[in-house]
């Protein structure tokens, strides 16, 4: 999951409000992070670990970094997936996050044309429509409505 400098995505929350005082604090030092306009007490952190352990232990920012239970140890997101939730984000106005995972699991695919061209996520029909969902580890996702004549199969279902 690391690359050559060992900077990665961090998942951490934020209290309520702190968005715009953290955006403005971690702009103002270099350090490229993620807050979803939609779901902004999140805050990722591209950044080696030293880095963003300093940043949150120091009170430059005030955050508390979300533990990955399988490695009791700070919650690393993929590059590809911080990607494709990025993108689904910003560029669809429509797009909503959700962190409710009730709705049913879906064929997984990519998307073959238009602005998310290259974005993996999962079908998941609704009476409301067909959506692409696209998560961030089991933390948090985004939908926006999609026609299914825009994707193709990316493998086997998700379980």
């Amino acid at each position: 999951m690391d690359n050559q400098d060992n900077t990665v995505w961090f998942a951490a929350t934020t209290r309520n409000g702190q968005w715009k005082k953290i955006a403005l604090t971690l702009s103002g030092l270099g350090v490229t992070f993620y807050i979803p306009k939609v779901y902004n007490t999140l805050l990722f952190l591209h950044t080696p670990k030293q880095r963003a352990l300093s940043l949150v232990n120091s009170g430059e920012i005030s955050a508390r970094f979300l533990i990955d239970h399988s490695t009791h140890t700070l919650m690393e997101v993929p590059q590809k997936q911080m990607e494709d939730f990025m993108r689904v984000l910003d560029e669809n106005p429509d797009a909503e996050c959700v962190n409710d995972f009730s709705f049913a699991k879906g064929d997984r695919v990519i998307v073959t044309s238009g602005s998310l061209k290259g974005v993996e996520g999962e079908v998941v029909e609704s009476p409301e429509g067909t959506f692409l969902v696209v998560s961030v580890s089991t933390l948090l996702a985004a939908k926006v409505r999609i026609s299914r004549k825009n994707v193709a199969p990316a493998g086997k279902k998700r379980q």
